[in-house]
């Protein structure tokens, strides 16, 4: 199958309750600026799942570099493939990512539930947010700042004076709420 098969079957089972759900939003294509990497598939609720696309016509080469953007910033983490790279992805991932094998019939089986992810880093949560939506979380939590500050020390000074489940409910709020994904 190619990717955009893999997408579409998520869409309409593992995914599909989430789209119907107001205190949900998925993202396609999720940047992560910090680690310049994107993610096929993020969920963004009460947590940040995402959702890595590996077909049989992919290689599993960028993986590695992959996963490790994505524990920075993500929740949960799980890798959805076929069946050509089920048993070289339970030896090569972490315990904590989790595992789904898709068929062309659309069934997706769960190989190994994901867990929660303990290795995220606020700077690269706080990256996440565009210049106006730092400012803006800058400013609500009383953060002293200077406006011609360049984004990366707006986010690290969020990231060294916000604990972090505070920054990462707020980055999760911000984003359910945009609503033009392209700045």
């Amino acid at each position: 199958m190619l990717d955009f098969e893999i997408r579409n079957i998520l869409k309409t089972t593992l995914l599909h309750k989430y789209y119907a759900d107001t205190t949900s939003k998925v993202v396609e294509e999720f940047e992560i600026p910090a680690a310049k990497a994107r993610i096929d598939m993020a969920v963004i609720n009460g947590y940040m799942h995402g959702y890595e696309i590996k077909s049989s016509r992919d290689t599993l080469q960028r993986l590695p570099s992959q996963l490790n953007a994505y524990s920075k910033v993500f929740d949960y983490l799980s890798v959805v493939t076929e069946n050509k790279y089920e048993n070289k992805l339970l030896t090569l991932l972490p315990d904590w990512v989790g595992i789904y094998s898709c068929t062309e019939n659309g069934v997706v089986s769960m190989l190994r539930a994901s867990s929660k992810n303990n290795n995220k880093e606020a700077f690269h949560i706080a990256k996440l947010l565009w210049r106006p939506e730092l400012i803006e979380l800058l400013t609500i939590n009383n953060i002293k700042f200077k406006k011609a500050e360049r984004n990366w020390l707006l986010c690290e000074n969020l990231a060294q004076h916000l604990e972090l489940s505070l920054l990462e409910n707020s980055v999760r709020q911000i984003l359910k709420n945009r609503t033009n994904w392209k700045l």
